[in-house]
């Protein structure tokens, strides 16, 4: 799995590069506003069920075809809904060419309906088979943008990219399902499921929502503030790259915390187990800060050249975001695991209300640099928020806990007396 996000890095680094350089800072700028827009809709198809179902499939395996089943007509039902919403939302306020590419990236959530089929790897610890599913789908896309670039093909057909790359995706998880003999035919709907479902998930369908609205405001408010999609094409170029890193927290919560689920009776060994995953990703995301912050100017003025001028200090401030988007991916897995989803709820009320308080003041005033520093104010003190959402002194013992490097030598230690014993 870190090969695959490695890839993708690899991929979206040089290709997505290529593709900025190619399509210039305002045509690029108009599609990271569709594909922000898109973001925001996307919880409707998505449903929060995401960690919730690999929950359930862990501890309910004799009802797996219902789960996914069930799983998967809501999830198209919802990506209808949101092609809709997501055209609708753009063609009362955008330009129609605008409301046309958010109309093709938006195709792409009907395919994903399919991801159900990651769930099932990921609740039997085969996250290989998603990991050969996107190495395939990033090769291709990867051939067919540098094909584009090299006909000079227009915008629509590189937004048309984000749906090719959601149908290959989908094509390759029935393949790969198939030769796991399990057959999609089994699969089956039931009401009582999908209320069961939604009765763990609605607490983060609300937290996801605004977890997604500010996460992608900063790109929609300098759009309306600003006026200038060239704007939006700097900022998105430059957050595009120190965003590259967040494949790390993502892949090992996904790989790891099915294990924490499973030591769910030994409490002593999860808690450690949880620090230790904390240690990984806080020094992680220290050492890659730093890294970024001192290089910024090199690598983000290398990649881009002159096309984007302001997109190296956008970096470099926008870079210390890694720290707590680490941190706070592995508590959000954390309180899934423990069938916390309503506590994610008040948490993303926390920081909404601070992002968008400072992005509404600080664009307008200090423009994309003022986006940049608006967000990575926002999240560091959404850590500090997690201390008090959930048992405050269990979660800041642990949080301080793991800033002892000596937790990196134990995961060390623990890998080689695992590889050992095989």
């Amino acid at each position: 799995m870190l090969a695959e996000k490695a890839s993708r890095i690899i991929s979206g680094i040089l290709v997505g590069v290529l593709v900025a350089r190619f399509l210039g800072k305002e045509q690029f700028g108009i599609i990271s506003y569709a594909l922000s827009v898109l973001s925001i809709f996307t919880v409707f198809s998505t449903l929060g069920l995401d960690g919730i179902v690999v929950r359930e499939l862990i501890t309910e395996k004799d009802k797996k075809y219902e789960i996914l089943g069930t799983t998967f007509w809501m999830r198209f039902i919802g990506s209808l809904f949101v092609v809709l919403a997501a055209t609708y939302y753009s063609s009362m306020r955008d330009p129609s060419d605008s409301t046309w590419i958010v109309f093709l990236v938006s195709i792409a959530v009907v395919f994903q309906s399919f991801s159900v089929i990651d769930f099932y790897f990921q609740s039997e610890v085969k996250g290989k088979f998603t990991a050969i599913i996107q190495i395939i789908t990033l090769v291709l896309s990867a051939i067919v943008k540098l094909v584009l670039i090299y006909l000079e093909a227009p915008l629509t057909w590189f937004a048309s990219m984000v749906m090719f790359e959601a149908l290959i995706t989908a094509i390759n998880q029935i393949y790969f399902y198939k030769i796991n003999q399990q057959e999609i035919s089994k699969w089956k709907f039931t009401f009582t499921e999908s209320k069961r479902l939604l009765s763990h998930s609605w607490p983060i369908i609300i937290s996801a929502f605004m977890q997604m609205i500010y996460q992608q405001a900063d790109k929609i408010l300098i759009a309306r503030y600003l006026h200038d999609m060239g704007m939006v094409g700097q900022y998105s170029a430059a957050t595009r790259i120190s965003e590259a890193s967040f494949f790390i927290p993502v892949a090992l919560s996904t790989a790891l915390f099915p294990g924490i689920i499973n030591n769910r009776h030994n409490k002593p060994l999860q808690l450690k187990r949880l620090t230790q995953i904390y240690s990984l990703m806080i020094w992680s995301a220290i050492f890659i800060s730093i890294g970024g912050y001192l290089l910024g100017d090199i690598v983000i003025g290398f990649l881009y050249k002159d096309g984007f001028p302001l997109a190296p200090e956008i970096f470099k401030i926008h870079i210390w975001i890694t720290i707590p988007v680490f941190f706070g991916t592995a508590w959000g897995s954390w309180l899934l695991a423990l069938n916390k989803q309503r506590l994610i709820t008040v948490y993303q009320v926390f920081v909404l209300v601070i992002i968008l308080a400072l992005e509404m003041y600080m664009i307008p005033k200090y423009g994309i640099k003022g986006a940049a520093y608006s967000v990575v104010l926002a999240y560091l003190c959404s850590i500090f928020a997690i201390m008090f959402v959930y048992k405050p002194k269990e979660s800041a013992t642990l949080f301080f806990s793991s800033l002892n490097p000596k937790h990196l030598l134990d995961i060390v230690k623990y890998w080689k007396e695992m590889k050992a014993s095989k």
